[in-house]
């Protein structure tokens, strides 16, 4: 078994002691996670007691600016010891995103590797179709995934992206990922993945897509979490992250950890 622990949705900004919904200062609630997730081993740092890899599903910055890209870097120096990956969202189509997290880009050319399992990053930041924070599927990520399939048929796939595939029937959706159909065909084509994994929704969405019904797992924020309604709403619920267990025999369990 190996453990993955996925944060998502940062939302940081260049003041680390603004506040944004609920009243919550992302800066301070992402420190406030990383700092109990490395006491649960009982050591400063996230440690292979705690983890294997950290993931980070995007939405890192919440203000384009530099400076969130440098407190992140530092909040991982301080906290992390295990190898880190982030994806990017929506928030980070912007210059700083690739200036500062190149080095650490979970790229579908490279999957990585961990026991028996590939996990497979897809960007799905606005490029032709989508506008603001909605996102796009790009048919060469998707090609680049599909050779590390063929490559690797002996392993167990895992595919981690932003934004959420099938509708939620709440607010979020009006950011959604404008060609998800074309992912969904993919998914059926390929048959080969054997869960999702991705952030956005600030809410812990359970959902079954394609024809195999894929389990996806939404996670929670690491600041304020969104109500999954009509109308815009944000939940009382605490910051939180996903602890995630992949099996030998390509099964996972994913449970959700709140802000104690």
């Amino acid at each position: 078994m190996k453990t993955v622990i996925q944060f998502s949705d940062c939302h940081l900004l260049h003041d680390t002691s603004r506040k944004g919904y609920g009243g919550i200062s992302p800066y301070h609630s992402l420190e406030c996670l990383l700092t109990q997730l490395a006491q649960s081993g009982n050591t400063e740092k996230v440690s292979t007691e705690v983890a294997d890899v950290v993931l980070i599903t995007g939405d890192i910055s919440g203000d384009d600016s530099p400076a969130s890209y440098t407190h992140f870097l530092n909040l991982m120096e301080r906290f992390v010891d295990v190898p880190w990956y982030v994806i990017a969202g929506n928030h980070d189509a912007n210059p700083h995103y690739d200036e500062y997290l190149v080095p650490h880009t979970l790229s579908s050319k490279s999957p990585l590797h961990i026991g028996n399992w590939c996990i497979h990053g897809l960007d799905t930041r606005p490029k032709h179709m989508a506008r603001g924070a909605q996102g796009e599927i790009d048919t060469l990520e998707l090609t680049c995934i599909e050779r590390a399939l063929s490559a690797h048929t002996h392993q167990h796939h895992l595919l981690a992206l932003h934004h959420h595939i099938l509708p939620s029937n709440s607010w979020m959706d009006k950011h959604n990922l404008v060609n998800a159909e074309r992912l969904i065909e993919w998914l059926d084509s390929v048959k080969v993945i054997n869960h999702i994994i991705h952030g956005h929704v600030h809410s812990p969405l359970r959902q079954q897509v394609g024809r195999d019904n894929i389990n996806s797992f939404g996670c929670p924020s690491s600041c304020w979490q969104w109500e999954m309604q009509a109308d815009f709403g944000v939940s009382n619920e605490q910051p939180g992250y996903h602890h995630i267990c992949l099996y030998d025999d390509g099964d996972a369990s994913v449970s959700i950890k709140r802000l104690s």
